[in-house]
């Protein structure tokens, strides 16, 4: 199987040596809670929740059955002038967990999607109201914001995407906050709108932890951030595909600040991993401007499809009726208690917890500095904290540069959480000695 997967299929990112050299293709054959089976019939522990997308665990009887039924009855209707039941009541019941008045949801099939299309409607928004000039956005170095062309454009991940120079026009970085003193990268937004013209600015667009170094900004960021973009008329776009639905012990990350984006992309886990669902949700004001005559800024073949939002409203009801959210934090302060005996290594420079994610930061032992670059990083230590955590057992997303992400299913039980445990710090306790030599 794993040959014919070299044969035929092209694995994303991932390049040949790191697949064949390094051995770290798997073909997984069978999964059951936050495990994973492959064809050599070797189990593995979800780590990273398969990128984030499976925080319900694998094997589920009753979102398959959901969206089983949906595509039994009807699994797609076309996107223009119909939809189907399963779309109405994913769109219901986002509008009723998501902050504020954000209320109106176009459903896409992926995460991308959804920031493509939030990048079209802040454009037409603003043409709309008779700005025509506002087309730049401000986002962070180190951000990830999707896989097409405006979503690259608002990523900052130079040293990785220069290769698809020249990107869409717009897009302009400020650094991002470190969790530390954050007014003062709140007020870099300030004087760039400044700087770039606010006439010209359409949106701010941010996660709401800095993803690429995991840094959880303070309780002064995103309010001061909302108030600057209430000042210039700059909507806020925030990108909740990697910890929306509960990964960060609320239903919403933006919501540990008490703030409501203008817009808001959700994805990731938004069926659980069942099925590739997306959506883009807007405030009333928003929505507003486009009143009875013009359509929604963008169309999609299977946007709104109905199985595929029939298992994401599934997935939304577990969330919501067995409070995932409650779960998941009280996981994650299980793990980071399972973790303490990391502290002992000396390459271990902070750990960080955002719910039911912790972010293990290492440090180079001789000098003290963070191997977290992950803004211009090479990605060398990264790749052999995969690769390590494979071989015993954990399969992980590729990590950041110098961070170990650790960001378990829901669905783990005490003794998983132990073996992730042990598991990290055996890892740990290898990287320590080779990083101590150099």
């Amino acid at each position: 199987m794993e040959r014919r997967a070299l044969e035929y299929l092209w694995i994303h990112e991932s390049p040949r040596s790191e697949l064949v050299d390094h051995d770290m293709l798997r073909v997984f054959d069978r999964g059951e809670g936050a495990w994973l089976w492959d064809t050599r019939g070797d189990r593995y522990f979800d780590l990273c929740s398969s990128m984030w997308q499976t925080p319900l665990g694998h094997g589920r009887a009753d979102i398959p059955a959901a969206m089983a039924e949906q595509a039994r009855n009807v699994a797609t209707a076309g996107p223009i002038f119909f939809t189907t039941r399963g779309a109405v009541e994913l769109a219901e019941r986002l509008a009723a967990s998501a902050p504020g008045d954000l209320q109106h949801s176009f459903l896409t099939s992926s995460g991308s999607e959804a920031t493509e299309t939030a990048i079209k409607l802040a454009r037409q928004y603003h043409r709309m109201r008779g700005d025509h000039h506002r087309y730049k956005f401000i986002s962070r170095y180190g951000s990830y914001h999707g896989a097409g062309f405006g979503g690259l454009a608002m990523s900052g991940r130079r040293h990785r995407d220069s290769v698809y120079y020249p990107l869409m026009p717009g897009g302009v970085h400020v650094m991002p906050p470190t969790g530390v003193s954050d007014l003062q990268y709140a007020e870099q937004i300030r004087d760039t709108i400044e700087l770039e013209g606010p006439e010209t600015v359409a949106a701010v667009i941010g996660e709401p932890v800095a993803i690429t170094e995991f840094r959880i900004p303070d309780e002064t960021y995103w309010p001061r951030v909302r108030e600057i973009c209430d000042e210039y008329g700059v909507l806020l776009i925030i990108d909740e595909t990697l910890v929306g639905c509960c990964r960060s012990g609320r239903m919403w990350g933006i919501e540990h600040w008490d703030v409501t984006p203008d817009v808001m992309v959700v994805a990731k886990a938004l069926s659980g991993g069942y099925a590739p669902v997306a959506a883009m949700i807007v405030r009333q004001h928003v929505f507003a401007v486009f009143g009875r005559d013009a359509g929604s800024p963008s169309v999609q073949s299977y946007g709104g499809h109905g199985a595929t939002a029939a298992a994401a409203a599934k997935a939304m009801e577990i969330y919501t009726e067995q409070r995932m959210d409650r779960v998941a934090e009280s996981l994650g302060a299980d793990l980071l208690e399972m973790l303490s005996g990391v502290w002992e290594f000396p390459i271990v420079g902070d750990m960080r917890r955002f719910g039911l994610w912790i972010g293990i930061e290492l440090v180079n032992p001789a000098t003290g500095r963070s191997y977290a670059t992950g803004i211009r990083g090479t990605y060398q230590v990264a790749k052999e904290l995969s690769r390590r955590l494979l071989r015993i057992g954990c399969a992980a997303a590729r990590m950041s540069e110098g961070i170990l992400h650790v960001a378990p299913p829901y669905v783990s039980t005490e003794a998983d959480l132990e073996f992730v445990a042990e598991s990290v710090v055996s890892v740990l306790d290898e990287m320590s000695d080779i990083l101590s030599q150099g």
